[in-house]
């Protein structure tokens, strides 16, 4: 079945390409749920010609069920929105060039959604698309999926297992791990003070923020794997006024679950030792849930996965990412998920984003192996 689905995609890889010129061409920016919706309203009819019975849980996230409702299956996780704002798409049209496919959001993910379609297309025309399967395609997950965070949590609740479509590395490898992801603001009040006539009189908030800086960059590698990062510092008014207010966004990332309390209080400890006592400092932010660990019954899933890849004759990899993805949020609900498997592609938001095509059709195999696999008890 792999190399029937490998041979099919390859001789429609044309017919892809222009379905994902579609896709592309209609912006999605994270913080326009109307716009997201108009991806999805070209994306449920088509969903509904292949048999699902579809629903919108809300303006950007649509939610499409084949085969028998509420019985455990498999589901389908999916984000249509990018972290690319309106007129985006008429700046930068998507193009296809040395064997690659360019454009905001190629990658991540509307070529894993132009996969899904093609590979439910397919397996439904040969009478082979097994059930019961999900799809559930979000328009927030580029900020934290804090709209469509139930939907998932409820989505998943029922599933034997979760493969999200996120882009394969670079190397060609599918992502079994993900880092948990912490966002937290540390904020500094201090005194305001003339900096030249008076500075005594003064407690800066920018010269405390700066010191927490560094004290929280010094706590990176201390647990293994877990990495801090101050990306924004901002405070201050002028440069001759001693700083009142000031302010930093951290970034935690934590690969095990058991080490996500203890890197929380370390934070904590480094943020709140002010040297001068005299400026206030208050943390706050949390994870948006925990890590996305590789477990005995994620191990089950990538046997499956390495045998449709074998099928092909395809090399298959799995590795852990320091990124998060709505696999994360699946993980925590107990569910099993391979994330990763999308087209090969890589520079991920950033206007050199772009998928291997000739990764299209191997992954379109790998895709449909695993589902059957998975629904067919193993392929046995």
């Amino acid at each position: 079945m792999e190399r029937e689905i490998l041979h099919q995609m390859s001789e429609h890889l044309d017919a892809y390409s222009d379905e994902l010129r579609e896709f592309v061409a209609i912006d999605t920016p994270s913080d326009d749920p109307a716009a997201v919706g108009n991806l999805l309203d070209l994306l449920r009819p088509r969903l509904e010609e292949l048999g699902f019975a579809t629903r919108r849980l809300a303006a950007d996230i649509l939610a499409a069920d084949y085969g028998a409702g509420g019985s455990p299956g498999v589901l389908l996780l999916l984000h249509a929105d990018t972290v690319f704002s309106l007129g985006e798409a008429g700046r930068r049209p998507f193009t296809v060039s040395g064997g690659r496919a360019y454009g905001p959001g190629v990658a991540d993910m509307k070529g894993g959604i132009a996969l899904l379609v093609w590979v439910l297309r397919l397996l439904k025309n040969d009478g082979a698309l097994p059930a019961p399967l999900r799809v559930v395609i979000t328009g927030d997950e580029e900020t934290g999926a804090e709209r469509s965070r139930d939907a998932i949590a409820q989505a998943a609740a029922v599933q034997h297992a979760a493969l999200v479509l996120e882009p394969g590395r670079e190397s060609g490898a599918i992502v079994s791990a993900r880092k948990a992801v912490g966002s937290f603001v540390l904020s500094a009040s201090g005194i305001e003070a003339h900096a030249g006539v008076e500075p005594w009189r003064g407690a800066s908030a920018v010269h405390e923020i700066a010191r927490r800086a560094a004290a929280i960059a010094e706590l990176s590698g201390r647990i293994e794997g877990v990495h801090f990062n101050v990306g924004r510092i901002e405070g201050g008014t002028r440069p001759n006024v001693v700083a009142g207010e000031a302010r930093c966004l951290i970034d935690v990332r934590v690969p095990r679950f058991q080490d996500m309390a203890a890197a929380e209080e370390m934070l904590r400890q480094a943020a709140l030792g002010a040297m001068d006592r005299r400026v206030e400092l208050h943390l706050r932010g949390s994870f948006q849930g925990p890590p996305m660990e590789k477990t005995p019954a994620s191990e089950i899933l990538l046997g499956y996965a390495r045998e449709a890849a074998l099928a092909i004759g395809l090399p298959l990899e799995d590795v852990a990412t320091g990124g998060g993805s709505d696999g994360n949020r699946v993980a925590a609900a107990g569910v099993p998920v391979l994330d990763g498997l999308g087209p090969v592609g890589g520079r991920a938001h950033s206007v050199d984003e772009f998928i291997e095509l000739g990764s299209v059709a191997p992954r379109a195999a790998l895709l449909a192996g695993l589902l059957c696999r998975i629904l067919g008890d193993g392929g046995h």
